[in-house]
């Protein structure tokens, strides 16, 4: 009896998934969801959360700020134990669960985003990757500190000097705070990468009104969560309308196997989950089993063909 093809499998950019579903980085711990069920069985990917060259403490206290209903603000600030470390220790159990890996990395200037490139292929574990995420919301301080991903030349160069040197995908992590998304992804996909994700989180503002001051000490911080999905969507639509055959990752809000639907109909092939995770442990099983549910109702043999079906 012939094996009954899984709807939900996908290639995205030269990469096989199980299904459409990713985590979104640094709103994941594997181990703990691992220990509710396989990964492998509920998920396509894992991302890891971005890293730096060195390791980092991350922004004082208070960090977060919950939002009833709509989310929450994070002012983490990249706390992460470092390149080498993720390498060494991270990696090998991200693997074990039998997904594709895909490293998160951040860096204040191209140059050190080559270098981190460069030692993440040349480790042992660099074998264990199969694709780069680079994170462009820190500031190029080569550039005078601006942010990487507000600025066409700034996030082209990034992408030229790390895909120059990697054979393996790599997808621009896009910013929604700028006038125009569309033309920062333009100078992504010109600068060579595989895809685009999009996108990060929203800035946002949070005062405490007995203090009457910000509870952020920072005063801004990214927005994210289930309010921020309309404009997640908006900007998925504008890049597959722009750039039809670039692979683009959705994220932003998403908390239902609707929410995946309609970021997949809107252009993109691939989702992220993030602020879910930290109050839905089982949401991945959930979407998976309902997309299966719907793709069975709907007689669609493969998920892909839903990407940018919305666009007519």
């Amino acid at each position: 009896m012939p094996a009954i093809a899984n709807p939900l499998a996908l290639s995205v950019a030269g990469l096989n998934f199980a299904n459409p579903l990713l985590n979104a980085s640094g709103a994941f711990n594997a181990a703990f969801f691992n220990q509710l069920y396989p990964l492998k069985e509920n998920m396509g990917g894992i991302v890891t959360k971005t890293v730096t060259q060195n390791p980092q403490a991350g922004n004082p206290q208070p960090r977060t700020v919950e939002l009833a209903g709509i989310g929450m603000l994070n002012s983490i600030g990249l706390q992460n134990p470092g390149l080498a470390y993720t390498l060494a220790q991270e990696i090998p159990d991200l693997k074990a669960t039998g997904l594709p890996v895909i490293l998160s990395i951040s860096a204040h200037s191209s140059l050190e985003f080559a270098q981190m490139t460069e030692l993440a292929l040349n480790h042992p574990n660099g074998k264990l990757i199969e694709a780069i995420e680079l994170n462009l919301s820190c500031p190029n301080v080569a550039k005078g500190g601006i942010h990487f991903g507000s600025a066409n030349d700034s996030v082209k160069e990034a992408l030229l000097a790390v895909t120059s040197i990697c054979a393996k995908p790599v997808f621009a992590k896009l910013t929604p705070n700028v006038s125009d998304i569309v033309s920062i992804g333009g100078a992504a996909i010109e600068g060579g990468a595989a895809g685009l994700t999009a996108i990060n989180t929203v800035l946002g503002v949070a005062i405490d009104i007995r203090r009457k001051k910000p509870i952020m000490p920072r005063v801004s911080a990214g927005y994210s969560g289930p309010g921020i999905k309309p404009i997640a969507l908006h900007a998925i639509w504008q890049l597959h309308k722009h750039f039809p055959q670039t692979p683009i990752i959705g994220v932003g809000g998403i908390s239902s196997a609707e929410d995946v639907l309609e970021f997949i109909m809107a252009g993109a092939s691939l989702v992220q989950v993030g602020t879910l995770c930290f109050r839905h442990p089982m949401i991945f099983q959930e979407i998976t089993e309902t997309l299966s549910r719907f793709c069975a109702d709907e007689q669609v043999a493969t998920i892909s063909a839903l990407t940018g079906c919305a666009h007519g």
